[in-house]
């Protein structure tokens, strides 16, 4: 796949900003590697214009695994990409951009972080937020010989919400060295590896409180109160097994009262997996396409976008489009793919569609498995196993007859599923990487993968 850089897609999301920063809203910082061990540094902010100015400066301070400070960079945020105003909010959400290089001395893994005073008095599930600082951090893997940069999220921030309404948001990180990702809803910081005191998951319904796909990276959440909630998505890069690296995402959401209905995708109609995610099996070499409509039952005039790294890979990327203005209160969107043999891996793709009105937005996820179609009556099956890197179980969709766990040295496990919960119980099993192999109840084999005990 050719080298995508995180820049070249950001100035990508800023054709379509529109230009013009109080208090912090949220931010990510991202290490790319330039070459060898030096690396572009890249911190997003996103600021509240009703607040006090964007600070003209950052300060990175960059420390070891052992917790010493190596660097110590001081760097001005980018005239010409900063400031712009992002679309489709109701007020003011500017985005500022620290752009810095380091060169590390030694191989290793660090950590970035920034800090800055003060968080949004308004917060609402932190103690004390303007005496809180917002904190940022990354940390990034310097390989004597191999290359490595942290994951970034492909997705904009998606900051207002309706109350008591069903809500989708999927930041959807990606990594561009193909490194396995797992995401989680962690605490926000205030500063190095330490959470904001007094903090607590937004409230939401028991149906649907905040929580996360392991599969997917959406964000659902029914909130049931008012105001301004933070919370980080925490994304973790793993490669042979192995912890390499982590980003966050610091993220205010305001939650209004508001006349207006949420724009609505109708998903009715997509394929699906047994917990209910759209999944889409793929053929290389053969041209698919898929229909996606959404409407708002206020008549507000839609738009839509979609996200994803089929988009950027080579050859044939996928293409989106989308006809109708909304004025009918309707819009829809066509995902057009033909993935060739190079796209083919094991590894699922994950697109995330964006509905807005201008004002609310809800996001749809899809799966995209790339197969190479051969063998497909022996192997038929993709089966996704999370978590991944695990610890006492793993969730398997589709549900597999019988799970078995095969070692370098060919030694056998057969799992075994828990009443209560339905995951298949690893607890007992040596650490160490593992195949993994589902059969039907004919004892034919349906699908393999790895899977990685901590």
């Amino acid at each position: 796949m050719k080298k995508i850089t995180y820049l070249s897609l950001l100035l990508t999301l800023l054709c379509s900003i529109s230009g013009n920063a109080t208090h912090l809203m949220g931010g990510e910082i991202v290490a790319q590697q330039i070459s060898g061990s030096q690396y572009q540094i890249v911190m997003t902010v996103y600021r509240d214009t009703a607040g006090i100015p964007m600070q003209t400066t950052a300060q990175f301070d960059i420390t070891d695994s052992a917790g010493t400070n190596v660097a110590t960079l001081t760097t001005a945020y980018d005239s010409v990409l900063s400031g712009n105003a992002l679309p489709m909010y109701p007020y003011g959400v500017e985005v500022y951009f620290f752009i810095d290089t380091v060169t590390f001395v030694n191989s290793g893994t660090y950590t970035i972080g920034w800090s800055n005073c003060c968080r949004n008095g308004a917060i609402q599930n932190i103690s004390t937020p303007l005496s809180q600082s917002m904190f940022l951090q990354t940390s990034v893997t310097v390989f004597d010989s191999t290359s490595n940069s942290t994951p970034w999220f492909l997705v904009p921030a998606s900051i207002f919400l309706p109350s008591n309404t069903p809500w989708q948001y999927n930041p959807l990180p990606f990594d561009p060295d193909g490194d396995s990702l797992f995401w989680s809803l962690s605490q926000p910081l205030k500063s190095l590896n330490t959470a904001c005191p007094g903090y607590t998951l937004p409230p939401g319904t028991v149906a649907n409180p905040m929580t996360i796909n392991p599969i997917t990276g959406t964000i659902t959440w029914t909130a049931t109160m008012l105001g301004n909630f933070v919370t980080s998505v925490l994304v973790e890069e793993f490669r042979n097994g192995q912890k390499i690296g982590e980003i966050r995402r610091d993220m205010q959401f305001i939650v209004v009262q508001t006349s207006i209905t949420s724009p609505i995708w109708n998903a009715g109609n997509l394929p699906v997996d047994s917990l209910g995610n759209v999944y889409v099996n793929l053929i290389q070499n053969s041209s698919f396409s898929l229909s996606v409509s959404g409407y708002s039952p206020n008549g507000s005039i839609l738009y839509a976008d979609a996200f994803g790294e089929p988009f950027f890979t080579s050859p044939n990327p996928a293409q989106w489009t989308s006809t109708g203005s909304g004025s009918n209160d309707t819009i829809e969107g066509n995902i057009l793919w033909a993935p060739s043999t190079a796209q083919t891996r094991s590894t699922p793709y994950i697109l995330a569609l964006r509905l807005t009105d201008g004002f609310l937005a809800q996001d749809l996820s899809i799966i995209f498995q790339v197969s190479s179609g051969i063998g497909l009556k022996e192997e038929m099956t993709h089966y996704l196993t999370y978590p991944n890197p695990a610890i006492d179980g793993v969730t398997i969709t589709p549900t597999p007859f019988k799970v078995c766990l095969y070692n370098s040295l060919g030694q056998q496990w057969e799992l075994r599923q828990a009443q209560a919960n339905g995951r298949w119980d690893i607890s007992g099993i040596p650490k160490g990487s593992y195949i993994l192999r589902c059969f039907d109840d004919t004892g034919k084999p349906q699908g393999t993968t790895r899977l990685v005990i901590q």
